[in-house]
């Protein structure tokens, strides 16, 4: 604390005053001993009136101190309430005065930063209620403190939600959305609702704010964003393609053409070279074409009703899996060759995802609507950013990927008029999770599960 322009300290004064006040007795017993004969008289009359005289001087000192201890008070409760605007007028230079001096600077800065966390308070809100990502935040009483208007869109429709319990404010969504932000986890899901298909994307997190637990939740539809990206990655593909085909009918044509010039020059022995040369870039062309075609070129399912015990006999004869729980007795309906073909992929990006093979499973639960498969590893788990895009046509992560493996699945799914999603499980790994309706013509209906 700087004490360089301090003119009088309290316990300076306090000595002052008791000073005075035995100088003020000795001169008044002194004056009284010279007009009183009598030394007991004389300090009979000068104790009381130096006595009184310091206690006037201590309490006219005190009642100035306490008005302004009584100020820092009422300063430390406006702070305590938040109030920063508050200071306090400061005359003397004290101890006092010294620490209303360092009050006001406190409230100051306070003040200034308040306001500098109020303005970006206002630039974050205005990011957050104009992004098309839904935003919730829940305190530990289940009920939304903030959200931005692309969540009460999805939510309610448009109307408020804060202050709602979670289960109110999405009482009026649909009932496969309401089941997928029910349960609050990680991952993909392609939901029904009246206007079609729509897929989201759930992130949610947990984090401690003024000593009470909250979640935030983070919603965002998929299927318009999946639109652009399969646009921009199918440009992608036609600019791949069109370079492997330039770089296999270019050596062709000059091939051809050097076959030609042998053929007019009589020099037939080279020709064998020539024409193996064109068949093996031929071919390398047909198996490049063929991988792409595949998804372009799949066929309508053949559904047909199939026994669940024969269909895991036969994929666990393809791939390894442990299988959990017991195979229902009821047969399911759909094209076995195709699910089979979907279930095998998963189960290799299970193995390709570092599982260990006895954490890789399959799953399966069946009600009077529908099938549910379940392939769950205890893989790395998928980024933010993967599961975004991990449905996407020609997406890879993987350096020798083609990206047509999950897009695969997705479409012989849908084409059953299933549904797929994929999800990250709590200690690692990833869930992917696949509905199939019992009957012809029935749609998946995720009410159960």
């Amino acid at each position: 604390m700087n004490t360089t322009n301090r003119k009088f300290s309290l316990e300076g004064k306090l000595c002052a005053i008791a000073a005075l006040s035995v100088t003020l007795g000795l001169v008044i017993l002194v004056l009284c001993s010279m007009l009183i004969d009598e030394l007991l008289a004389a300090l009979i009359i000068a104790l009381p009136i130096a006595l009184t005289t310091s206690i006037w001087l201590v309490r006219a000192l005190i009642k100035n101190q306490q008005i302004k201890i009584d100020a820092i008070q009422n300063g430390m409760l406006n702070l305590m309430d938040n109030d920063f605007s508050v200071s306090i007028a400061n005359k003397g230079n004290d101890e006092l005065s010294e620490t209303i001096a360092i009050f006001n600077q406190l409230s100051e800065k306070l003040r200034n930063e308040r306001q500098h966390i109020y303005q970006r308070e206002l630039l974050l809100d205005m990011v957050i209620q104009n992004s098309n990502m839904g935003v919730v935040l829940i305190d530990q009483e289940d009920k939304i403190i903030y959200s931005n208007s692309f969540a009460k869109d999805v939510l309610n429709t448009g109307k408020p939600i804060n202050g709602l319990h979670f289960p109110d404010a999405i009482a009026t969504t649909g009932p496969s959305l309401k089941e997928v932000l029910s349960n609050r986890k990680d991952g993909l899901f392609k939901v029904k609702d009246n206007s079609g298909d729509e897929l989201y994307h759930i992130t949610t997190g947990r984090f401690i704010l003024n000593a009470r637990k909250h979640e935030v939740l983070l919603i965002k539809r998929m299927t318009l964003e999946l639109h652009r990206q399969e646009a921009t990655i199918w440009k992608k593909v036609i600019r791949t393609i069109t370079h492997e085909l330039n770089n296999s009918l270019a050596p062709i044509s000059s091939m051809a053409h050097s076959g030609k010039l042998l053929v007019e020059q009589e020099k037939y022995d080279p020709l064998g070279m020539v024409f193996e040369t064109i068949a093996e870039r031929a071919q390398h062309l047909k198996l490049f074409i063929d991988g792409y075609a595949r998804i372009a070129k799949l066929p309508k399912p053949e559904k047909k009703i199939v026994a669940w015990q024969e269909f895991i006999t036969k994929l666990s004869i393809a791939q390894a899996f442990c299988f959990e729980g017991d195979i229902p007795t009821s047969p399911g309906y759909f094209d076995p060759v195709q699910i089979q073909q979907v279930i095998t992929n998963l189960l290799k990006n299970a193995q390709e995802s570092g599982s260990a093979t006895d954490q890789i499973y399959l799953t399966l639960e069946q009600n009077s609507q529908c099938s549910v498969l379940q392939v769950l590893d205890r893989g790395a788990g998928m980024s933010t950013n993967t599961m975004e895009n991990a449905l996407l046509p020609f997406y890879t992560t993987k350096q020798s990927g083609s990206g047509i493996g999950l897009s695969l699945c997705r479409e012989i799914v849908d084409a059953h008029g299933g549904h797929i999603s994929l999800e990250n499980r709590s200690g690692g790994g990833v869930c992917v999770k696949i509905i199939l309706p019992n009957t012809p013509g029935q749609h998946h209906d995720t009410t159960s599960y």
